[in-house]
């Protein structure tokens, strides 16, 4: 038979014989492998890629716990960080073991005067002297942060992003030892940050363009109890995070004891400290919806080769007589599996080749419609271990496509004699050929399934009433503070604005509220209720501080009593209004109107009477419910920000206009954030499940068009096979609707095969899905049968064809032939 060379050229020149079926094997791998490829370059880049950091391995991420909140996905071993007071930072400095360098970071911004488009609110950050140093960046001129540089002593000096050196000073290499201009002090600029730096995006939704060292003399940093500060820290050489945790919790315990009034709770309780790799405080929860695209990815590239193989199986059959004829030659079963297989790997490696150049174009294509909360975008690509990869996944599908059947079908060694007279199907491959059917019918059932329980979830997410109408509503949040404006009480401020807001044209209600429906609230109160001791902690009650339009301004249904009016002043009785779900968790459904509250923050403990209720507004998110929610009139209240609302039915590039205009009256020398319409906030919060829908969505329907046209290639050759059979049936008197029947039964009893051993496999995992659905369930009975459906139809389609074709078979050609 020759050697390696020789049956290679064999391979090539049988399948340059039967270019439909080479391309359709290949073009079926190169789905999968394209697939798998996009989808691992996305894992890689975010998941397996160190950081772009000295000794990546050794950064990690420290922030204060609360009690009862000490991890934000402890099957990630993800800890919750929020921020910590400079005090508690500093101790846990000088006791630590495991961390060689600690850094406060603070996200601020620098305002500069007016140059001739106004003034300019630029982003900035104040970090402490060790930063850099802890990240290992050395700057493309000058010089980082010196500790002294932390005292408000020493002169004012900055670090500029390469970006802000091009884009603000050309790139003026004698930048060094300049002065900038900005409210508050000048800026001598002391160097400049290479071009390729990226600040961690854990700590920073934008890249810095100015650099300054955190002040620690600053007054805001004396009290302890003041948690600013988030920190990154680098662990000493053989500490690891479990040990740096160890001691974390140790300190903690010791702070508590220390300086109970700014770490202890009333019940007892007390703040601890939390560590987090660098990486994973990046990556964040993001890693599960990646593994489940990975896990998704790797179904359909098993769907593909079971596709592939049933294709190559069918192949074979057609070449029995060939195989007979080489084994009569004397070639063993090995020469013939070597050339079986080597043929799928040959197609293999040209579906690999078409699945690494789709790969290229999917790889951008998720990099742009990707959800803000999956990091790292700007280093995933298509490189050489990617590349590695896809070769690996083109072999590994090639030996699964063209093992199985030449396995089955090289089981009839050792050559007997006659056997070249021998017309039949080798013994169990219908059964084979039905169990790749069937295979791809379940993992289309698992895929399928997934991707309608996703597009449930975001209907109900879509569908829920989120407390209030959105359309025509307008959000921005004015800074109040207005240097040189005369000093007046926080909510004096709140009506001026909302009065320069009131007199902008096409504008019908205005309102202001500390956090606006779909952001997270600022205010966690500490509530307590007639007959609660004094250590009782009420979790997960939300607090704002709202004007008297405010649910007007919503229209938000007032459910009890009233809302808040402009005589609900400084120096009216204290009152509140909560929302149904207070009622409910709180007061057990019990009647809400003047009951007493004692709200306990800091040194303040006052007491409001409750006087009206008002329907569920969301928080944050849809899919996160509502929490129980306490609202208290603004001017009651020592709130110095505010964002404002705006109802109106012009088009909101006027409104923004009028808005940006009010704002600026109001407010000459700080600019208004990003103006927002509602419909545009609300979507803000949907796109990771519309994403996470549209990708596993696409899947389900390549792995539906697969499974349906392998049902057809197999069913099409088994009628092929049966057409002596079929002939004689008709022969004999069998009718068309029976030869149907017939055709029909076959295939669906495969597919029902299938299916079901499809939903068996749907429970496990449909449990990994838990955590991304919405108002339905993982097992929900109707998306389950919904999806039997829809593929039980295209089972049926796929076996029209085929079944049509049999009842053309003329019975007297085929009697003639045998």
């Amino acid at each position: 038979m020759g050697g390696w060379r020789q049956e290679a050229m064999i391979t090539a020149r049988g399948l340059f014989r039967r270019p439909r079926l080479a391309l359709g094997v290949a073009l079926t791998l190169g789905v999968g492998i394209g697939a798998t490829t996009t989808i691992y370059s996305v894992v890689d880049g975010v998941l397996f890629r160190p950081l772009d950091y000295e000794e990546p391995g050794r950064l990690v991420a420290l922030g204060a716990t609360f009690p009862g909140r000490e991890w934000e996905d402890e099957s990630e071993q993800l800890q919750h960080l929020a921020g910590m007071s400079l005090a508690n930072l500093d101790d846990f400095q000088e006791r630590s073991h495991t961390l060689e360098r600690l850094a406060a970071i603070e996200r601020t911004s620098v305002l500069i005067p007016d140059q001739g488009d106004g003034p300019e609110l630029v982003s900035a950050a104040e970090v402490g002297s060790e930063f850099f140093t802890i990240l290992g960046v050395r700057p493309a001129l000058g010089r980082t942060f010196l500790p002294e540089e932390e005292s408000s002593a020493v002169q004012n000096v900055v670090l500029l992003s390469h970006a802000a050196w091009q884009q603000r000073f050309g790139a003026d290499p004698g930048i060094l030892g300049r002065t900038l201009d900005r409210f508050g002090g000048a800026l001598t600029v002391v160097g400049v940050l290479p071009e390729g730096f990226q600040p961690p995006e854990t700590f920073f939704n934008e890249a810095p363009q100015f650099w300054l060292p955190l002040r620690r003399d600053h007054p805001r940093y004396a009290e302890r109890g003041r948690r600013t500060l988030v920190v990154i820290g680098r662990l000493r050489t053989g500490a690891n995070v479990p040990a740096a945790r160890a001691e974390a919790r140790a300190v903690a315990a010791a702070l508590a004891q220390e300086f109970p009034a700014s770490n202890v709770y009333p019940d007892g309780s007390h703040l601890g400290i939390g560590v987090n790799t660098l990486l994973g405080q990046t990556v964040g929860r993001s890693a599960s919806i990646l593994r489940l695209f990975l896990g998704a990815a790797a179904l359909l590239l098993a769907l593909s080769s079971l596709n592939a193989a049933t294709l190559l199986l069918a192949r074979a059959l057609e070449r029995m007589r060939e195989l007979d004829i080489r084994m009569a030659l004397g070639s063993g079963r090995a020469q013939l599996m070597r050339l079986l297989v080597g043929e799928a790997g040959l197609l293999a490696l040209l579906g690999g080749a078409l699945g690494v150049a789709s790969a290229y174009a999917g790889v951008a294509v998720f990099v742009r419609y990707a959800p803000p909360s999956i990091p790292r975008l700007h280093e995933i690509g298509v490189d050489g271990r990617v590349l590695a990869i896809a070769l690996l996944t083109s072999v590994g599908a090639g030996l699964v496509a063209g093992v199985l059947p030449a396995a089955r079908l090289t089981a009839r060694l050792p050559f007997r004699a006659g056997v070249l007279h021998a017309r039949g199907r080798p013994k169990g491959a219908a059964r084979l050929r039905s169990l790749l059917v069937g295979s791809q019918m379940a993992v289309a059932m698992v895929l399928v399934s997934s991707a309608s329980l996703l597009f449930a979830s975001l209907v109900h997410l879509h569908s829920t009433d989120p407390g209030f109408d959105a359309e025509g509503l307008t959000t921005l949040r004015v800074p109040l503070k207005r240097p040189g404006a005369p000093e007046l009480e926080p909510w004096q401020d709140w009506d001026r604005l909302l009065a320069e807001l009131a007199g902008v044209p096409s504008i019908t209600a205005v309102a202001g509220v500390t956090d606006p429906p779909f952001r997270t609230p600022s205010w966690a109160p500490r509530v307590l209720l007639p007959g609660d001791a004094e250590d009782t902690q009420r979790e997960g009650i939300a607090g704002y501080a709202v004007t008297p339009g405010y649910f007007a301004t919503l229209r938000t249904e007032v459910l009890e009593g009233r809302v808040f009016t402009d005589g609900d002043g400084p120096d009216a009785a204290r009152v509140a209004v909560v929302n149904d779900a207070f009622v409910q968790t709180q007061l057990g459904g019990r009647v809400a109107l003047g009951t007493p509250i004692r709200l306990v923050d800091g040194d303040q403990d006052v007491t409001a009477h409750i006087v009206g209720v008002v329907a569920n507004i969301v928080q944050a998110r849809t899919d996160e419910g509502a929490l129980p929610a306490l609202y208290v009139p603004h001017r009651q209240s020592e709130w110095t920000f505010m964002e404002a609302l705006v109802r109106s039915d012009a088009a909101p590039e006027v409104v923004r206009t009028g808005l940006r205009e009010a704002a600026r009256r109001f407010n000459p020398v700080l600019p208004p954030n990003p103006i927002q319409t509602m419909d545009d906030r609300m979507a803000a919060t949907r796109i990771a499940p519309r994403f996470h829908a549209v990708i596993i969505g696409g899947f389900a329907v390549v792995a539906t068009l697969l499974a349906a046209l392998g049902l057809y290639g197999a069913l099409a050759h088994a009628v092929g096979e049966r057409r002596q059979e079929l002939g004689v049936r008709v022969a004999l008197g069998a009718s068309r609707a029976t030869v149907v029947r017939l055709v029909f039964r076959g295939g669906l009893t495969i597919a029902a095969g299938g299916l079901l051993c499809g939903f068996v496999a749907t429970l496990p995992a449909h449990r990994v899905l838990r955590a991304f659905l919405f108002g339905v369930r993982p097992a929900d009975p109707l998306v389950l049968a919904t999806t039997g459906g829809v593929l039980l139809l295209a089972s049926l389609v796929a076996c029209w064809l085929p079944a049509r074709n049999a009842t053309t078979v003329d019975p007297a050609e085929v009697l003639r032939e045998s």
